[in-house]
């Protein structure tokens, strides 16, 4: 089961809006700017069509380059340092809509948040309230009956299955104690 990346943070409320990326830096002096791609391959960024900011207006991105995993990229109407610099920290959007279908043996991660988790020995642990991915490996957060939220890791060590139940994964104990 390949679990496809997909935006950093969806607003709460707003499920068709995925958030693809955010805006790092400027780079150069002719208003590219060095992007953050939350897409498996960097210069995907790119191919989903059309991207919407935080307040809406729409830039179209033509991928220069890429550097250690960030996308230089060309905003279509931004052709100034000074216009790259203020859309510092700016996260890019686009609609579920763009998104290609997932094939049958793919999820995208946003799909997991909300499902129950399995474990084979111990039942029903709790229920996916995040999907993380810090550069070590993917993790699952996830919300036990009662206490905290745990991490626990999964991906090819830890290989997740989904049905109609939820997700059944093999979870380490020493992942569940305090």
């Amino acid at each position: 089961m390949a679990v496809l990346p997909q935006g950093g943070d969806s607003d709460e409320g707003d499920g068709d809006k995925i958030c693809l990326g955010v805006i790092t830096a400027p780079h150069g002096v002719r208003g590219m700017v060095r992007l953050k791609p939350f897409t498996e391959h960097p210069r995907d960024i790119a191919s989903y069509g059309a991207v919407t900011l935080e307040d809406g207006r729409v830039f179209v991105l033509d991928v220069q380059g890429v550097s250690k995993g960030i996308a230089l990229v060309k905003l279509d109407g931004v052709d100034m340092r000074d216009d790259a610099e203020a859309l510092k920290g700016e996260r890019i959007y686009i609609t579920r809509a763009q998104l290609p279908k997932a094939s049958i043996d793919e999820i995208y991660q946003e799909d997991l948040i909300g499902l129950d988790v399995h474990d084979p020995d111990k039942g029903h642990i709790g229920q996916v309230i995040a999907v993380l991915d810090f550069g070590a490996g993917e993790l699952l957060e996830i919300q036990p009956h009662e206490g905290k939220s745990v991490v626990v890791p999964f991906g090819d060590n830890n290989p997740i299955s989904i049905n109609d139940q939820g997700i059944t994964l093999t979870i380490d104990e020493v992942w569940l104690n305090e």
